[in-house]
């Protein structure tokens, strides 16, 4: 049964880097992006607010505690074979102390600029969402 599901996209900054995590990609239904490089976040529950439902995913995927500074004034389509994902992205920083522990969604995570994140194998619009987000920054 395909399905529309809005996901909460988490761009997290410090020092002009960005936190990106490499997927395992073992769901069979999304093969292609297996061992690709994205922005972590993930689905909203029924009933559950979007900035509630990313700062859970955020706690669940990599034991961090995050503020939201900005919406990304843009929401994006990714169809996949099954579902439809609106993604809505958030500019992001985190609070207190950095102790990211991954679940068991991703391989590994690093810090990257967007030079670095342009020459890496991502997610489609990762580079898009980039660009927003360092408008907002600079602004």
């Amino acid at each position: 049964m395909n399905k529309i599901i809005p996901v909460a996209i988490a761009i997290i900054h410090k020092n002009n880097k960005f936190l990106l995590t490499e997927r395992k990609g073992d769901d069979p239904d999304d093969a292609q992006f297996g061992r690709v490089w994205h922005f972590p976040g993930g689905a909203v529950e029924f009933g559950e607010e979007v900035q509630d439902a990313l700062k859970r995913e955020i706690r669940e995927e990599l034991n961090l505690t995050i503020h939201i500074n900005n919406q990304i004034p843009q929401v994006y389509s990714a169809i996949r074979t099954h579902w439809q994902g609106l993604l809505i992205p958030y500019l992001c920083s985190i609070e207190g102390e950095e102790n990211i522990i991954l679940d068991a969604e991703s391989f590994q995570y690093g810090w990257y600029t967007y030079e670095e994140i342009k020459k890496m194998y991502v997610l489609p619009f990762v580079l898009e969402m980039l660009k927003e987000a360092k408008i907002l920054i600079h602004k």
